[in-house]
């Protein structure tokens, strides 16, 4: 996925947000939405930013 792809439109918080929420110690979904805010408006992201951030900190 780019970096650039916004992944919550709500927050405006891209796939390359979240990679950096985790490379700066995020290690759950609930710190990397602390840090970038993802999926705390609409919450239609919520599935999707909980897929790729569970993604992220296996890699």
């Amino acid at each position: 996925m780019d970096a650039k792809e916004v992944v919550c439109f709500c927050k405006k918080v891209t796939y390359g947000d979240l990679q950096k929420a985790i490379e700066n110690g995020a290690k759950t979904f609930d710190s990397v939405q602390e840090v970038t805010k993802v999926s705390t408006g609409c919450k239609k992201c919520t599935d999707k930013a909980k897929a790729l951030v569970s993604e992220l900190l296996a890699k």
